[in-house]
């Protein structure tokens, strides 16, 4: 007698389908979960990249700012620091690029703007004549993106705080004694870091030398050879 071989009915084949189909939509939903999450992840650390470079370009410009006032293109005077108000910063800084090694002055001009959600700087070589109604636009740069909002506190020589500078009352007060800058950023906590430039960091304690060789010290009884 010949043995008959039994298949799969509709049904189980159907039955089947339905699994593997419900398999499929699972395993698709979590790969889109994870390349959604590697894709904020992602986004997350470019913007903690350019922030930390252009946090990393202020603090440069405000610890290397110096108290000399520049010239705008009609011969006024720009002052040698300025911030708060219309004008986020106006400063003069040390360390000027010269790749050329040419004859040239190591300052330069830095102004810094928050337009439209974006923190924007611009440098000018040489810092006299370089801004004004007859100069050329100046380049800005933008070095932060998803800026919501920025804020600055200037500290005097007697560690008061005040959102403008220089003050009201000292138009020529030079440099500040230290600097707080305050930023927050979309899908970023508030930060916060606080700049003393160098101009004003303390000078160092003198460095006594010490004795020459071979000798003794007289306080106890000896005597020089």
């Amino acid at each position: 007698m010949k043995r008959r071989t039994r298949g799969f009915t509709l049904l189980e084949l159907l039955v089947a389908i339905a699994i593997f189909a419900v398999v499929g939509v699972m395993a698709y939903g979590g790969l889109n979960t994870v390349i959604k999450q590697s894709a904020i992840v992602q986004d997350q650390t470019e913007q903690l990249a350019q922030m930390q470079a252009g946090l990393r370009q202020m603090r440069s410009d405000l610890t290397f700012s110096i108290d000399r006032a520049a010239r705008d293109a009609l011969g006024g005077e720009v002052p040698e620091f300025a911030g708060g108000g219309m004008n986020l910063l106006t400063l003069t800084r040390l360390g000027a690029a010269n790749p050329w090694d040419a004859a040239q002055s190591q300052l330069m001009l830095v102004r810094w703007r928050l337009e439209q959600g974006n923190l924007e700087r611009a440098q000018f070589i040489p810092v006299d004549g370089a801004i004004g109604n007859s100069a050329a636009d100046p380049d800005w740069q933008i070095l932060l993106r998803g800026v919501q909002k920025i804020n600055l506190v200037f500290f005097d020589m007697n560690n008061q705080a005040m959102s403008d500078w220089p003050p009201i009352n000292e138009p020529s007060a030079g440099l500040p004694k230290a600097i707080e800058v305050q930023i927050s950023l979309k899908n970023m906590p508030p930060l916060r870091m606080t700049v003393a430039p160098v101009a004003d960091w303390p000078l160092p304690a003198p460095v006594t030398p010490p004795p020459p060789a071979n000798t003794v010290d007289n306080e106890v009884g000896g005597r020089a050879p």
